[in-house]
């Protein structure tokens, strides 16, 4: 008789479970440099004391998961032995080493947490996790928690083992804490889609790039766009002027480059399809410094354009603003699925891709003045879902400095990496664009 479970998975995280099963997904990542005025880099002492710390106060950390094909559920780890899931590498190419991690999937049968940290050698630190424990928000309050530890650990040495405590208990799933039952207009409108002729879809005229191949092709790419601090400053200046958001005005952006590099010659290509992550942690009443797996998307099917519009931008914030409650709907459809998620999920691939684009951002990382020696700068947040997933990830993070990075993530077999090279210098140029 194996070890007590401490909860069944919920929902999202069942879903983020099974598609890492099936191999279709490897992890979600939030990287960090850190740095002190006087000098000295982060040593190993230093980072596994805080490491105790951090772990301590995030139990989602100190657990494996059992029974992934079936019913996954969280089961306690006795201990986590750091030099198994930390590694110092002698890397300093963060984008390569982003490609890395994103290319590896975790070993959910060996007694391991399901997460790792890499460090480079400039002190930038990785956090990898697996999707089924943390969204992207998790990420970066790991970083917020580490930099707090960093503060008050001294000149302490560092175990290598952290024993788990007996116990340990973890946040309810999300589905416990807010109502995501999908409404009965939904419910009939969601299962009248299936009985509708493909041609009658909305996503039939949609470009959503490459078919999703029908063996998993788990071939990574990352490309790492900065703006500067000041940069983004005046841009979210002018997105308020215009009653838009950074994230509504990245939508419109993106959508109107990519309706550009739609193939020539295809003219039965009208929409594009996006998908915005939404965070639930607002409705669920959930801590900005909470390790869960708290999150949602909002689907829509922009007009191929070309032009960039601040009205459109405006409309698309007010949107978003309107989703923040009703998204719950979309993990509450995954109750119609719930015994068989493996199976829906098998039956995408060979198909037509669900959508072009998708746009996360954990928002900016406010900064901590006087409350210790360290800082952080360069984040950057990037995550997977490569075979199944939106041919194009959009992840956006900002650090206390008020820069931002952007990370494009794709997989080999879903966009042309010319198509992304292309994208990225156009969506460089015309965010600088709207700044004169």
């Amino acid at each position: 008789m194996g070890p007590t479970p401490l909860r069944p998975a919920g929902l999202i995280e069942s879903w983020h479970i099974t598609r890492h099963f099936l191999g279709l997904d490897s992890c979600v990542l939030v990287s960090a440099r850190y740095i002190r005025p006087d000098g000295p880099i982060l040593s190993k002492e230093h980072l596994f004391a805080a490491l105790h710390k951090v772990i301590e106060q995030h139990p989602i950390l100190s657990v494996m998961v059992q029974n992934e094909e079936s019913k996954p559920s969280f089961i306690r780890l006795e201990k986590i032995e750091l030099p198994l899931v930390v590694q110092f590498s002698d890397n300093n190419d963060l984008e390569v080493a982003i490609q890395r991690q994103l290319a590896t999937r975790f070993d959910t049968a060996a007694e391991l947490p399901l997460w790792r940290v890499e460090v480079l050698n400039d002190s930038t630190v990785i956090l990898a996790y697996h999707h089924g424990i943390g969204d992207g928000l998790s990420g970066v309050a790991f970083h917020r928690s580490l930099l707090a530890a960093l503060q008050d650990v001294g000149d302490a040495s560092g175990s290598l083992v952290v024993q788990v405590s007996e116990s340990l208990s973890l946040l309810p799933p999300i589905e416990a804490v807010t109502n995501v039952w999908p409404s009965l207009r939904k419910i009939i409108t969601e299962v009248f889609s299936l009985l509708l002729p493909a041609s009658w879809k909305r996503g039939y005229y949609a470009w959503n790039a490459n078919p999703v191949s029908k063996t998993p092709d788990f071939t990574p790419h990352v490309k790492l766009i900065t703006f500067s601090g000041e940069e983004m400053a005046a841009f979210a200046k002018i997105c308020r002027s215009h009653s838009a958001t950074v994230t509504s005005a990245f939508y419109v952006l993106a959508a109107a480059i990519l309706s550009r590099l739609v193939p020539p010659h295809s003219p039965q290509y009208k929409t594009l399809t996006a998908v915005i992550a939404i965070s639930l942690r607002g409705v669920a009443g959930a801590s900005a410094d909470a390790f869960c797996d708290y999150v949602s998307g909002h689907m829509s099917t922009p007009s191929i354009n070309s032009a960039f519009q601040w009205p459109a931008a405006a409309r698309y914030a007010a949107e978003l603003q309107r989703q923040k409650t009703a998204v719950r709907q979309e993990i509450g459809m995954i109750y119609l699925i719930a015994s068989n998620i493996a199976g829906f999920m098998k039956g995408m691939l060979g198909g037509k891709r669900r959508a072009t684009f998708e746009i996360s951002n954990t928002g900016r990382v406010p900064a901590v003045e006087g409350v210790g020696p360290w800082r952080v700068e360069r984040m950057v947040f990037a995550q997977s879902d490569l075979v199944v997933g939106a041919a194009l990830k959009i992840n956006v993070t900002g650090d206390p400095t008020g820069a931002v990075t952007i990370a494009l993530t794709w997989g080999e077999a879903a966009i042309d990496g010319e198509v992304v090279e292309s994208f990225a210098a156009q969506f460089q140029e015309g965010l600088r664009a709207l700044l004169v």
